[in-house]
């Protein structure tokens, strides 16, 4: 011991604690993983667990895809996603080109999306016409239990020229002309779609109310379709030969009766539901 009273050969330093390895990746390759979650996660969650996951998480090429993805239980969340939605949003700093916004989108929101972003992806409503008109990159656009004009149609078509993937999805019961028996009446989307929308590569139209003849109008008019999903278009009947002629334009057809399985849709507003039973009352 020396006159400091310490043992010789001993030090006072505290033993160095190691990283774990995992800590020392790249943020690159940080950002990859975290990104396969969604915005909701990130904010919520991912963000919270250290200073090198909070760096990465706020860097704007993280927001250049936000997946709101939600089950629209709205009233049940302790957050209000359209507050984060906007946060997600000035994070991105512009760069945005794909972005989810299911159950809760509002003309709000959307206006505020607009001015920040040049392109969407999302659930809009009655002011998709105002809106499109600030979104020109516009690639591609999803609407799911909601219901588009044909104006709305004829207004992507006029401003969004790079228009190349377009989802009208639908639950049974708001199919456009459901209380029609009007085959012009249950056309009118497709037709629109045909009429205004040549650049689309790929097109979902779930649960739609149009008969062949909207079918082929869109074949006639779409020549860059790779993609096709008609899955419950009660209303659309393929028989053998028709099923191959479009198979053998279409890479990826869907056909009216093919099973949603896999894919997510709600439909607890309708009550329960039964696809064999839909298909067999008609």
């Amino acid at each position: 011991m020396n006159r400091k009273g310490k043992v010789k050969g001993k030090s006072n330093s505290q033993p160095e604690v190691k990283r774990s390895p995992w800590m020392e990746l790249p943020e690159g390759i940080w950002a990859n993983i975290l990104h396969r979650l969604g915005a909701v996660e990130i904010l919520e969650t991912a963000e919270k667990v250290c200073s090198k996951w909070r760096r990465v998480c706020k860097n704007p090429s993280m927001w250049r895809v936000i997946d709101m993805w939600n089950l629209g239980d709205l009233s049940d969340m302790d957050y209000d996603l359209e507050v984060m939605c906007r946060h997600a949003v000035d994070r991105s700093q512009g760069e945005v080109v794909d972005i989810n916004l299911q159950y809760f989108a509002t003309a709000q929101l959307l206006e505020y999306i607009a001015e920040s972003i040049g392109c969407c992806y999302g659930m809009v409503c009655e002011s998709l016409v105002e809106v499109v008109q600030k979104l020109p990159l516009l690639e591609v656009l999803s609407l799911t239990h909601t219901t588009i004009t044909i104006e709305g149609i004829e207004a992507l078509g006029r401003s969004c020229p790079w228009l190349k993937l377009f989802e009208l999805n639908n639950s049974l019961c708001m199919g456009s002309g459901d209380y029609f028996d009007n085959k012009d009446v249950r056309n009118e989307e497709a037709l629109a779609i045909a009429k205004n929308l040549p650049t689309l590569h790929h097109l979902q139209l779930i649960g739609n109310r149009m008969t062949i003849e909207g079918v082929e109008a869109i074949l006639d008019n779409c020549p860059h379709l790779v993609s096709l999903d008609l899955r419950l278009c009660k209303y659309v009947s393929l028989n053998k030969v028709l099923s191959n002629i479009i198979s053998g334009r279409i890479k990826d057809l869907k056909h009216p009766h093919d099973s949603l399985a896999g894919f997510e849709f709600s439909f607890e507003s309708c009550g329960e539901y039964d696809e064999d039973q839909m298909f067999d009352d008609y």
